[in-house]
């Protein structure tokens, strides 16, 4: 067996090792090293900054991950929310709200209950009868748009808390 001379790269100390060894702790600063047998050379590597690297780059592929999985969040979460909004007869889209839902209700409830009275007052029971449609139209208008603009509101808090617990791992593991 040949012995190599090398030198330990913590301390400088010379180490001989034998030709067919791979790893070595030095018997100065007790730092564990890799021996490279090279063609032409024979070296030393620290160990513990080749560990610390990889966990550099483990830590760095994670927080890459999350990220990618953040934008997936917001690419999903933009492609559902097109999906949710109102759109007016102009095309202006609007969040679906209770607001909205509860003044259009009312805006049809009203011109039905002034068909209803304006026929009542004229003696028509035609008109007083066209009065109870925009009622019905109300009602059907109320409970869909107040479930709309509720299903909204849970999808946007679930989406908002998602996003908030993805953003604190991200700091967190870059932070770590």
């Amino acid at each position: 067996m040949k012995v190599t001379k090398v030198c330990c790269q913590g301390c400088g100390a010379d180490l001989q090792i034998d030709e067919s060894i791979r790893y070595v702790t030095c018997n100065y600063c007790h730092v564990q090293l890799e021996v490279v047998h090279d063609a032409s050379v024979t070296h030393t590597r620290q160990l513990d900054k080749i560990e610390r690297t990889s966990d550099q780059l483990a830590s760095n592929l994670k927080v890459i991950a999350l990220q990618n999985d953040l934008e997936r969040l917001d690419r999903e979460w933009d492609h559902l929310r097109g999906s949710l909004l109102s759109r007016d007869k102009n095309g202006n889209v609007s969040e679906p709200s209770l607001t909205a839902a509860i003044i259009g209700g009312s805006l049809f409830a009203g011109s039905g209950l002034f068909c209803i009275a304006a026929g009542a007052v004229q003696g028509s029971g035609a008109l007083a009868f066209f009065g109870l449609i925009p009622i019905l139209i109300s009602i059907y208008l109320y409970i869909f748009e107040t479930s709309k603009a509720s299903d909204y509101q849970d999808l946007q808090q679930r989406y908002t808390s998602y996003r908030r617990k993805l953003t604190k791992r991200i700091n967190d593991e870059r932070v770590g």
